[in-house]
């Protein structure tokens, strides 16, 4: 009887610790987006020159929901939001490499990454570059 109950006890720890309680108390998670920060890539608000091409890498991964299709969109302050680039999301997570090149104007850009569940909720990260002389 002594082997049983060890045995009994220990299956049970087992089933209750597997088992996932689906309650609110998780609630929804939007895609994550992060740049890469390695050396020769653009992963922070900055300053740059007139025309500069500036890599920037996201790894956008998906969060409680599926991801479907990524963008990238750029804005000049003051004007339109532009599409410049997209492709479906693939494997979780992404890499999504951007060649972002910059007005050859001075004045202030917004480059963001635009990650689109398939219920068509969005999750966005954007870079802010002053473009200077």
């Amino acid at each position: 009887m002594f082997r049983v109950f060890p045995a009994c006890f220990l299956a049970l720890t087992l089933l209750l610790a597997s088992c996932e309680k689906d309650d609110d108390n998780e609630g929804y998670r939007a895609a994550g987006i992060t740049f890469r920060s390695d050396t020769g890539y653009t992963h922070t608000d900055d300053t740059v020159g007139l025309g500069d091409t500036l890599r920037i890498e996201a790894l956008v991964a998906e969060g409680s929901e599926r991801l479907s299709r990524l963008y990238v969109e750029r804005a000049i302050l003051g004007g339109a939001t532009v599409l410049t680039d997209s492709m479906d999301f693939g494997a979780n997570p992404t890499v999504f490499p951007i060649r972002a090149i910059v007005d050859d104007a001075p004045g202030t850009e917004i480059w963001s990454v635009r990650a689109v569940e398939r219920d068509g909720n969005t999750t966005r990260r954007s870079l802010r570059f002053t473009v200077t002389e």
